[in-house]
């Protein structure tokens, strides 16, 4: 015959009567503490189940009993032994056909426990009553989802040897055992996968909490993906969405930082005692560097999920794996991704993953050029499209030549079938043509970059040269709508010497023909001026990226420029064509459709 003792008491307590049940979550009244306190030991084989069958029966004489010994459980906490705990649970799972929703605090109570860290016996037996009280009565099965999810952010604060703020061995350990007991819940109780969402929905820690709740929690999300694939597209949304925004939260002063390489670690902006005084830390610092630091080991996680599902061990890609990855993350992209403004990193995710096989970045091209030339789609969201397609495009070096030359003979034949349409009816250029023509400026705007960007492969034979001669630029140039006086002056400016170095076209004399439309707010308001594949900064996860995976400017036509009249030209430009949300006066926020509100 086994018995259940704490280790405070080795008894339950008996307390004068109460005419409420004391609630788990809160601690017992002090005031009922200061009573002398009557010791009764309970046999738990024999007496539990007569106890919870009483209290089921409204028995006044043992509500008192039952409620003392809620409490006792839940006081023991993690003072209980091991050998203890293995007692009440095996005495819980021979009561488990009476425990009804009457008994849920006591069911409650046992799932509270803590058990992902103790022994395998244990954790067998936790396991045990776990699955059985769901099994038997299904009405349990949301709150013991919730406690196996809770324990997905746990942070041992006694390690101080974390690499790049993973879990230590020991900590691996019991997210394992959680895994195995949420993944048989999952076999026995299939519609649990509903509950499951819900609940890893509202667990996601918050984005001020700590680096190692983020990384922990999303590091548990993923392995959920190993052993429940039709969750996979889900949870990819979930992470990505919470990732983005905190991603919009960091300022941009904090990216400079970043990219000026002042390598400032956490631990090193928290107030310091300078000489007998406390040097106070500005507190938006402190959160953005926080904000910088999640986001930084995050997608470091999220790169090497992706690179171990879709290779194996001796690095040859899983061709299928990956295509099955493609779906999700491209659909993943769609919604979370594509409509955010002023994103500075999370797009990196899609990016980094196509990088994987040219026949994938042909076919994300592709697919950004028609959500370019779906009308079924707001403005801006077309708009996005043709921003990531020229950043796409032009930063990411694994974009076959053909690919470029596929998506700019698409660009100029979209934009020339529009000049035909329309270019007759406009009257007068002002800030109404960006209004109603806004995807129209903003694909010039695309290719305009990236003929600036590509010039050095695009041009670099007289094949190519013939190419671009015939892409008909001298006549979006010169149309009527005047997409040279209306995007981006830095993107026209480039083009405009580009093209005339190459004598493609001659831009110089429209440009100089119409007054330029220069209220940077007016463009903020109508024109998607953000080209999304800017230099990555953060520190920890930059390696999978800039060290072979992207495209610097190479700005060497301008350096070797000594005409007078180019000299004045190229006094216009800037050294780079990294149009950043910097270059913007305004910033709109992440996931608003800022272009439809204004209609």
């Amino acid at each position: 015959m086994s018995s259940y003792r704490t280790t405070k008491s080795g008894t339950h307590n008996l307390r004068p009567p109460s005419t409420s049940t004391p609630t788990i979550l809160k601690k017992r009244n002090t005031q009922l503490n200061n009573v002398p306190k009557q010791k009764v030991q309970i046999n738990l084989v024999d007496n539990l189940k007569a106890l919870l069958i009483s209290f089921d029966q409204n028995n006044d004489k043992e509500k008192l009993k039952y409620n003392n010994l809620i409490c006792d459980i839940r006081d023991a906490g993690i003072e209980i032994k091991d050998v203890e705990l293995v007692a009440l649970l095996k005495d819980a799972r021979n009561c488990v056909n009476i425990l009804n929703e009457n008994l849920t605090l006591f069911v409650k109570v046992i799932l509270i426990l803590k058990w992902m860290n103790r022994s395998d016996e244990v954790v067998n037996e936790y396991r045990g009553f776990l699955l059985d009280v769901c099994t038997a009565h299904n009405y349990h099965t949301k709150f013991a989802i919730e406690q196996l999810v809770t324990c997905f952010t746990h942070v041992d604060s006694t390690v101080f040897d974390r690499v790049n703020g993973m879990p230590s061995e020991e900590e691996e350990k019991g997210f394992k055992n959680v895994h195995m007991t949420l993944e048989a819940l999952l076999k026995v109780i299939p519609l649990a996968k509903d509950l499951l969402m819900t609940a890893l929905k509202k667990k996601f820690p918050y984005k001020t909490s700590s680096v190692e709740s983020h990384l922990h929690y999303i590091h548990n999300l993923l392995f959920v993906t190993e052993y429940e694939k039709s969750l996979r597209k889900q949870i990819l949304s979930l992470i990505v969405s919470k990732l983005v925004e905190i991603d919009v939260h960091i300022p941009r002063e904090e990216l400079d930082r970043l990219g000026s390489n002042v390598n400032v670690e956490i631990e090193d902006i928290f107030p310091m005692d300078v000489d007998g005084e406390y040097m106070q830390v500005d507190p938006d610092k402190l959160e953005a560097e926080s904000f910088s630091h999640t986001l930084d080991v995050c997608l470091k996680r999220l790169f090497m999920y992706m690179k171990t599902t879709c290779h194996d061990l001796n690095g040859d890609l899983l061709w299928n794996d990956t295509k099955l990855l493609y779906h999700d993350l491209l659909s993943v992209f769609e919604s979370e991704i594509l409509p955010t403004y002023n994103s500075s990193h999370i797009q990196y995710v899609i990016y980094y993953f196509i990088s994987f096989k040219t026949t994938l970045a042909e076919n994300f091209s592709n697919w950004l050029w028609k959500k370019c030339c779906d009308v079924s789609s707001s403005s801006t969201i077309r708009q996005a499209a043709a921003g990531y397609l020229a950043s796409f495009l032009c930063r990411a070096p694994f974009i076959l030549n053909s690919v470029l030359k596929n998506i700019l003979f698409e660009m100029s034949t979209w934009c020339n079938n529009y000049i035909n349409r329309v270019d007759k009816s406009v009257k007068v250029v002002n800030e109404d043509l960006l209004k109603w023509h806004a995807v129209f400026y903003s694909i010039c705007q695309s290719l305009f970059y990236i003929i600036s960007f590509r010039y050095h492969d695009l041009m670099d034979s007289k094949r190519n040269l013939k190419f671009m001669e015939n892409l008909n630029l001298s006549k979006i140039v010169t149309c009527r709508l005047s997409p040279l006086r209306l995007c981006c002056s830095t993107v026209v400016n480039r083009f405009a010497h580009i093209t005339k170095t190459y004598q493609l076209t001659y831009c110089y004399v429209v440009m100089d023909g119409h007054i330029r439309i220069t209220d940077q707010s007016i463009k903020d308001e109508w024109l998607y001026s953000f080209f999304p594949f800017d230099l990555y900064v953060l520190p920890r996860s930059k390696d999978f990226i800039m060290s072979n995976l992207y495209r610097h400017f190479d700005d060497d036509i301008i350096k070797h420029t000594n005409d007078d009249e180019e000299d004045k030209e190229s006094s216009l430009l800037i050294d780079t064509m990294d149009i950043s949300p910097s270059m913007l006066s305004t910033s709109s926020p992440a996931k608003t459709d800022w272009l439809g509100q204004l209609f």
